[in-house]
């Protein structure tokens, strides 16, 4: 069978193979079989035999051959090349005269839009002085309105920045003049709350300004004030405290007699006696009779209703429910200016408006006084002040009658000589003025 079919040249099919390979001769005659039939394929396949070869980088490349052109054509191509280029040229021309175009109009409206804009932003920026020049008043009232507002909001900014000092480092870190914001802004706040609570009301805001501007000692602070307010409502309101000392006086009089046998009972007689004669006493006498407010009737404990009263509208403490308490912040708050004072280099390194607010502060009407005068009596208030302690703390609520109560000065608001304060204006009182 095997010599017939190699002698048939017929090929292997799948069956024949199986024969093959359970033949008793075995792997060898499949394998002939095999290789002659591969054999034969690859005679049918052009290329298999001899596999293209790869050829390597360091080999040198062939040149490609040149692409033979037939005669007459490359003029042809150049002359056919020259005529598209100046079709090309036409459209070419047209696209850039149409972006010049394009382009010019785009610069004109661009120069349009730029001078309507400079126009517009120069017409706002001087709307308020057409708006001054047309309506005076009611841009008075924006301006004095919109300045305190700004100032209001800031003093309310360094006011909870010096709670957080205190809260952290103690009263005693602070300066003068936080000290001062850190007693006034409170009662500023406490006074400007119904306004701004009520102009945040719907309908009702539209007539709270008005009324605000119409009373504004009543219902604004100061910083909405213009120069001439101030120093009206300045006068109005120490006009209203000085009309306290004298009953103040009295109640330091009434107690008098029972404190007959206290070792210093003669040495207050004789200081309360020269206050009433229209004197006032030195300040070794003052520190000599310290010892009688540290106990009945005099603390702060034994003082009764009406001279608590009395006190707190003569210094302008809070008014609230605890006006002992009220009076104890206060007298505290003052005798921590004082110390602050002498760390800033005493009363001498201190402006006059600084002296001014000082003395306006603890009870002494500062119009008129030479800056020698109001350093000269601010020494004195700061020597009791040195040597007072927290038992001695209703003495300190009474130094404005033992150092002031018959000062010229205030004699004169007190009985209609001085109608108002004759301070200097800053540059933001100008402003607003």
């Amino acid at each position: 069978m095997i010599v017939v079919l190699r002698l048939t040249r017929v090929p292997l099919n799948a069956h024949h193979e199986n024969t093959l390979r359970r033949s008793c001769l075995g792997n060898a005659l499949w394998l002939h079989a095999t290789s002659s039939k591969y054999a034969e394929t690859e005679k049918q396949i052009p290329g298999l035999t001899n596999p293209p070869r790869i050829p390597s980088a360091m080999e040198p490349k062939a040149e490609s051959p040149k692409r033979m052109l037939k005669p007459g054509f490359e003029k042809h191509t150049i002359k056919s090349l020259s005529t598209t280029e100046k079709e090309m040229e036409l459209p070419l021309k047209s696209s850039l005269d149409n972006v010049t175009k394009i382009r010019g109009a785009s610069k004109v409206s661009d120069n349009v839009r730029g001078y309507v804009f400079t126009r517009y932003f120069d017409y706002v920026r001087g709307y308020d002085k057409l708006l001054e020049k047309n309506f005076p008043s009611a841009m008075k009232v924006y301006r004095v309105f919109f300045e305190g507002v700004k100032e209001f909001f800031a003093d309310m900014k360094r006011y909870l920045k010096i709670t957080r000092i205190v809260n952290f480092k103690g009263i005693k870190s602070l300066n003068r003049q936080e000290l001062e914001l850190y007693m006034q802004m409170p009662r500023d706040m406490f006074k400007m709350a119904p306004t701004l609570i009520f102009s945040a009301l719907p309908m009702v805001g539209y007539a709270v300004f008005p009324l605000a501007f119409m009373y504004p000692r009543v219902l604004l602070t100061s910083h909405f004030w213009n120069y001439r307010q101030k120093l009206e409502f300045q006068h109005m309101e120490f006009h209203n405290r000085l009309t306290y000392y004298l009953p103040v006086f009295r109640c330091l009089q009434e107690k008098l007699r029972y404190i007959e046998k206290h070792p210093k009972h003669k040495e207050l007689s004789i200081i309360l006696g020269q206050v009433g004669s229209g004197t006032h006493p030195t300040v070794e006498q003052l520190m000599d009779v310290k010892s009688i407010f540290t106990e009945p009737p005099y603390n702060l404990v034994s003082l009764n209703r009406k001279h608590i009263r009395m006190l707190v509208k003569m210094h302008q403490a809070s008014r609230g429910i605890f006006k002992r308490h009220s009076l104890y912040e206060h007298a505290f708050l003052l005798h921590y200016m004082d110390q602050a004072i002498c760390r800033e280099g005493d009363v001498h390194n201190m402006n006059e408006k600084a002296l001014r607010n000082a003395c306006l502060i603890r009870g002494l009407n500062p119009s008129n006084l030479p800056k020698e005068e109001m350093i000269s009596w601010l020494r004195d208030w700061i020597k009791v002040s040195a040597t007072i302690e927290e038992d001695h703390l209703t003495m300190f609520l009474h130094l404005p009658i033992f150092l002031a109560y018959n000062h010229p000065n205030n004699w004169r608001v007190v009985y209609g000589g001085d109608q108002t304060f004759d301070t200097m204006p800053s540059s933001e009182d100008k402003r607003k003025h």
